[in-house]
């Protein structure tokens, strides 16, 4: 997808996904973990800078920025950094957000560079190559935490909308099939010494939308697979209105994730 695409995809998500995390204890529990992950690396937040990239909206950053880090969260889509922001404001948080792509991000622009006591990449796009990577890894001064999928069972219909509707597979996304994301990175630190601080985590997402939003969304991915006319636009749509109801659609997913916290060589 390419940074257009992630900007349109995750601001049309942001409404959703923000309530998602809001309202399912699964999410609560995920970052639980994360924070005492952290604290087992010998991170600790009071007085701390932070860099939380892909921050969406601020399931990590909001917390940490609680327990007395000073955060910096960035995001490409301005819809998830507009839900952050209004929630560090309920809250009386100081929570500084950039809209800015990983992707082309200048670091040593931006002041980045060796600037930050945690650097965080969770389960976000916005790490996706070893580039990427390694621009993580040169704005901490001291630990970094990566977070990626293992392997993902959709609990979303986009394989049945293929077969039923297009009467083809959905077969680039590998639904319920392992992912590399988590697998790489852990094998480029290995070669340079690092022996990162390992977790795997098995949840299961749960998501609540307008069904012409889940169409929507259901659309533009398997778009980039597949060629839709109109016509088909219009079956996709049909089938997520038919399997509504009270025009909400409902999903869950199977997750497994891994997530490391490694301290930066200098």
């Amino acid at each position: 997808m390419t940074g257009d695409g992630q900007v349109s995809f995750w601001n049309r998500r942001s409404g959703s996904y923000s309530e998602a995390i809001d309202t399912d204890a699964s999410w609560g529990e995920t970052v639980e973990r994360v924070i005492s992950l952290l604290e087992e690396a010998g991170f600790s937040a009071p007085g701390s800078r932070v860099l939380d990239i892909g921050c969406g909206p601020g399931p990590i950053s909001l917390p940490l920025a609680r327990a007395g880090a000073e955060v910096t969260s960035l995001d490409i889509s301005s819809g998830m950094l507009q839900r952050l922001r209004e929630k560090a404001i309920a809250e009386g948080l100081s929570i500084r957000t950039l809209e800015c792509s990983w992707w082309t991000a200048d670091i040593d622009s931006l002041g980045f560079r060796d600037n930050f006591d945690l650097v965080i990449a969770s389960m976000t796009p916005a790490v996706k190559d070893l580039g990427t990577f390694k621009k993580m890894m040169a704005c901490s001064k001291r630990f970094c935490y990566y977070s990626g999928f293992l392997k993902m069972c959709h609990g979303h219909s986009y394989p049945d909308v293929c077969r039923a509707v297009l009467n083809e597979e959905h077969s680039h996304r590998q639904f319920g099939m392992p992912h590399m994301y988590m697998l790489y990175p852990f094998m480029y630190l290995y070669t340079l010494n690092y022996r990162p601080l390992i977790r795997l985590d098995h949840s299961f997402w749960k998501e609540e939308e307008d069904w012409q939003a889940a169409a929507e969304n259901a659309i533009e991915s398997i778009g980039q697979d597949h060629d839709l006319d109109d016509g088909k636009k219009e079956l996709i749509r049909e089938y997520f209105r038919h399997k509504s109801q009270d025009s909400r659609y409902c999903s869950e997913s199977e997750v497994f994730t891994g997530m490391m916290v490694w301290t930066v060589h200098r």
